[in-house]
Parts: C-alpha cells; sequence; structure tokens
C-alpha cells in the first residue's frame, strides 16, 4: 500500500498500549503523531480512532 499510493502511507505501530495494533499515516502526518506520543500529549487509540475509511491517518 505504501508504494502503491501517491501519499505514501506509513505503518505505525502501537508499542505501548495494544502490541502490534497498527494504522497508516501520510507521511506529512508522521512527525504529528511522534511529538504527540513522544511527549505522552495524546494516545494512540487517538489516532486509530482519526483515520479515514480507507484506514489511513491524513490529520484530525
Amino acid at each position: 500500500m505504501a508504494l502503491a499510493s501517491e501519499e505514501l502511507p506509513l505503518v505505525v505501530v502501537d508499542l505501548r498500549e495494544q502490541h502490534g495494533r497498527c494504522i497508516r499515516v501520510v507521511a506529512g502526518e508522521l512527525w504529528g503523531i511522534e511529538n504527540n506520543l513522544s511527549i505522552s500529549n495524546m494516545d494512540f487509540r487517538e489516532f486509530a480512532g482519526a483515520v479515514d475509511e480507507d484506514g489511513v491517518f491524513r490529520d484530525f
């Protein structure tokens, strides 16, 4: 999927709450997930709940 889409959606894996749960995120929004998870501002489940119908997180 990452190579087939022009958006280059990357896989983000939950390593804290539900080990192995994955979402895809467009490359341009990866920084927001990394920043918020690293400072515990948001949880993985918040990003997982905001994915589009195709399972890709694009923004809130």
